[in-house]
């Protein structure tokens, strides 16, 4: 009995492998939102529902010194986007407790949370107004009936029986139809009297397709909101966002920005004398770089103050009393924190792991945010740049109590070379207890965008230790087209999808079986989006790998421009078919559906209107006519993305499996194509 006792012992101790249920079991930090002040932080934190069918979850509030949090909402509903009053005695918050989603405000020193608003199109953001006596939200709006919740009502029923009646581009968007309603800004006063539409027309502003929060901004003095819209006729196909301000109390918006491109987070300085905002030069690119720019409050006297530092600009905030504004960017694979003065110099101040939902205090002194690994869940954590070596200083233990006796694999840089001698850089996570010597089978994955990057970064969709766990080397390139490397590097994409980038993917690969870490003859690939695409055009290209997932995918890519919704990505990217046919034929993974070879499991999201599900339908029609062993997974409630956890449960346990059946054997189960 003893000796089967220090048996069980010593095996409880021994770290388990991580599975599926251990990641959609995991409680996940967000919306991280520091006290004006900077002592306090309200987050998140998001569970499964039973059955899987949503994400619930609930506000806490914890000091920014460290300490217990409060937990500050208890029913089964999705709270999101906590903003403190300019006094910190309130907290905002958007919840779908009764319903669509409504902004709500609490008491922080007690008290239940009242409902502030009743928009039948729901709210998407929220702010309060500098003297906390209403809050701006974004609100989806007939624009016949601007803040009228009456007519919106009627509107909204009306069009209940009708079909989908579009005259314009965009009419719909990632998951959802477009054709009727507009985003609009409203006022909406605390105490009950009438809310007021403040960028009223037939038109979004905020737009729906690009932005955030971030991009709203109120004067110091209270009396002028900035916001952004797109200047362009067709929103399809235009990048031009450019800063308005608009009255408070109403009014006439006023254009502060005239350039050609995506012009946004504005951010007025304290004093009001200045505007710096986030900029980018380039027309019809939504992954240029974004350039700190700093002028005059209306906009004039525009300088760059980043015209020479090689990397995007995001998280912007003044700090110093206005003498210098911080910013974070992604650098090489990790994240980093820089401050820039007003005569251009850039300093780093933190690099390390990734930074996500950064929201800094008044002074810009502190921030709060996400911090998180590839092997280190979301933690809610608070940053005090004021000096080198500053580190975030974690607020929450949800992953440390999740993964408790959970093993993760091991994560190293990896570099190789690309044909043109370009430095090339990815990461490799090995499986848990591997030791230096010893081979495994391998599975190489692809990040979408294709203007994306495999970051030091948790995932919960694509998540490298689910694959490692199962004794594979996981591989993940960031070849050309990727973003924190250089603004040179991220165009090199542009007219050649399937050429430097698969190269370059290749390469990475070839050097991951060099460290002698992963086993050249049993590798399998599998990525999403342009991930998905980069699969099916691998099908085309090589038979070096057993196995391939493409989720996603694009697979013919003249069709794919015209059943998308944001027209100025594949215009940047390809051109228009009528006038460049030869640039949609060359990178098109139909037109070489001859060389196919490799077993393929495609997967797809019956409402992506993004690459819409008959790409895949494609793809899998091409495999099966071609007599390659091959399977379709498609989800009829979910988009481009698989969010719900019980049909994320399915997707990784079928895309699993699939891999595994042909890793796991001694030999390829293929049989030879017709």
């Amino acid at each position: 009995m003893l000796t089967a006792a220090l048996v069980a012992l010593a095996l409880a101790s021994v770290p388990r492998p991580f599975t599926v249920d251990d990641l959609l079991a995991l409680e996940r930090a967000g919306d991280a939102a520091i006290s004006p002040d900077g002592a306090s932080v309200a987050y998140t934190v998001a569970t499964s529902a039973p059955g899987g069918e949503k994400l619930v979850s609930a506000l806490h509030l914890v000091p920014a010194a460290g300490g217990p949090a409060r937990r500050l909402t208890f029913g089964e509903e999705r709270v999101t986007s906590p903003a403190f009053s300019p006094d910190g005695r309130r907290l905002a918050f958007l919840s779908n407790r009764k319903g669509g989603t409504q902004a709500w405000v609490l008491e922080l020193q007690g008290g239940e949370a009242r409902r502030v608003t009743d928009l039948p199109g729901g709210v998407s953001e929220l702010r309060f107004t500098p003297d906390g006596a209403a809050l701006v939200v974004a609100a989806d709006v007939d624009p016949a009936c601007g803040a009228d919740a009456a007519c919106n009502r009627k509107a909204d029923a009306a069009a209940e029986v009708r079909p989908h009646l579009a005259a314009r581009l965009l009419f719909r968007h990632w998951n959802e139809w477009r054709e009727r309603v507009r985003t609009h800004l409203v006022r909406v006063p605390l105490d009950g009297g009438p809310a007021l539409d403040l960028t009223p027309g037939d038109r979004d502003a905020p737009p729906v397709q690009r932005g955030s929060g971030d991009d709203l901004a109120f004067s110091p003095d209270g009396t002028t909101l900035y916001y952004i819209a797109v200047s362009d006729p067709v929103e399809a196909t235009s990048t031009n966002g450019d800063v308005y301000a608009v009255p408070l109390a109403g009014g006439t918006p006023r254009r502060v920005t005239t350039a050609p491109g995506w012009d946004g987070s504005p951010r007025p300085s304290p004093d009001g004398k200045r505007l710096a905002w986030l900029a980018q030069p380039r027309a019809g690119y939504e992954a240029d770089r974004y350039h700190v720019m700093v002028a005059a409050a209306d906009g004039s006297g525009a300088r760059d103050l980043t015209a020479g530092f090689d990397r995007s600009a995001a998280d912007l905030a003044w700090a110093r009393g206005g003498k210098a504004l911080r910013f974070t960017a992604e650098s090489e694979g990790v994240h980093a924190l820089y401050e820039v003065d007003l005569a251009g110099k850039v300093t780093e101040l933190y690099r390390g792991r990734n930074l996500a939902h950064v929201s800094w205090s008044r002074d810009g002194a502190r921030l709060a945010a996400l911090v998180d690994g590839l092997a280190a869940p979301p933690e809610v954590a608070v940053l005090e740049p004021g000096g080198r070596g500053a580190r975030p200083r974690l607020l929450t233990a949800l992953g440390a109590k999740g993964l408790a006796g959970v093993a993760l694999g091991e994560v190293r840089p990896l570099t190789a070379t690309g044909k043109d001698g370009q430095a090339l850089h990815g990461w490799m996570v090995l499986p848990p207890g591997h030791r230096d010597g010893q081979r495994h089978p391998a599975v190489v994955l692809i990040h979408g965008g294709p203007q994306g990057a495999w970051n030091d970064a948790w995932s919960f969709r694509w998540n490298p230790m689910l694959y490692a766990a199962r004794g594979w080397t996981v591989v993940l390139p960031n070849p050309r087209g990727s973003t924190g490397f250089g603004q040179a590097y991220t165009d090199a994409v542009r007219a050649n999808w399937g050429g430097t980038p698969y190269d370059d993917i290749m390469r990475l690969t070839d050097a991951a079986v060099a460290t002698g870490a992963a086993d050249g003859g049993r590798m399998c690939a599998a990525g999403a989006s342009y991930g998905g695409y980069m699969v099916n055009w691998i099908n085309g290209q090589t038979d070096r790998f057993r196995c391939l997932v493409a989720h996603a995918g694009n697979f013919d890519l003249r069709m794919a421009y015209y059943d998308t919704e944001e027209l100025w990505f594949p215009e940047w990217e390809l051109g228009r078919p009528w006038e460049t046919p030869e640039a949609f034929e060359r990178w098109s993974p139909s037109g070489f559906v001859a060389q196919w070879r490799t077993p393929t499991l495609i997967s797809h999201g019956e409402k992506d209107f993004r690459v819409t599900v008959t790409q895949g339908f494609a793809a899998f029609t091409a495999l099966q006519r071609r007599g390659i062993p091959s399977r379709l997974m498609v989800f009829p409630d979910e988009g481009h993305w698989v969010l719900k956890p019980r049909n994320a449960k399915v997707f990784h346990d079928e895309v699993l499996g699939w891999i595994g059946r042909w890793l796991d054997s001694p030999a390829p189960q293929a049989s030879a194509p017709r």
